[in-house]
């Protein structure tokens, strides 16, 4: 008899939660980490600041878990573009890329901004280290089956060095934008790993 009752409180504690991670996530991008307190974080989420409290009991915590949400959000969108088409020619997969990469400047520039801020946190909380480091490991490892589907001798220091490269890129153009960025920058720095046709 329980149980029907259960089910929408813990939704709506899983909505909340997910609405204070998000919330940190858009005030580290916007004012960076030293706006970051359960009462900033609970106003920006529109709760109150018991509440944050109550669901995340140490910054530290809130950051990790924020952290690990758009960490498996960018790695999902990641798989789910190089699922798509998995044979796909070399050029073809150059464009995805690129396509991908300029996308997420265009769509989300918050959780751009927000990534770098939240590298920049690992360096000042290194409890928060474990968290990127598994963000990285996956993210190379989608690339390196990208590059060993086109034919890379090397696909795991391949997608390692690439995913640096797009990294400064990306950081580039959101720190000075270029309206030229795709075609003289981004795309010719993600060709150089592929084979030639």
């Amino acid at each position: 008899m329980t149980t029907p009752m259960r089910e929408p409180q813990m939704d709506r504690g899983i909505a909340r939660r997910e609405a204070l991670l998000d919330a940190a996530t858009r005030l580290l991008a916007r004012e960076g980490a030293r706006a970051l307190t359960h009462r900033a974080i609970a106003a920006e989420a529109g709760t109150t600041h018991g509440i944050a409290r109550y669901y995340f009991g140490t910054l530290d915590q809130l950051l990790d878990e924020a952290l690990r949400r758009l960490a498996a959000r960018q790695v999902e969108e990641v798989r789910a573009l190089f699922h798509e088409l998995p044979d796909a020619d070399v050029p073809r997969r150059i464009t995805r890329i690129v396509e991908y990469v300029t996308g997420s400047l265009a769509r989300d520039r918050d959780s751009g901004i927000a990534r770098y801020e939240f590298f920049l946190e690992v360096a000042r909380r290194p409890q928060l280290r474990a968290t990127l480091d598994d963000w990285g490991i996956a993210q190379r490892a989608a690339f390196a089956g990208e590059l060993r589907g086109a034919g890379s001798p090397d696909p795991e220091a391949d997608a390692a060095d690439l995913l640096t490269i797009i990294n400064g890129l990306h950081l580039e153009q959101l720190a000075l934008p270029t309206d030229d960025f795709e075609t003289t920058r981004l795309r010719p720095a993600v060709a150089r790993f592929f084979p030639k046709g």
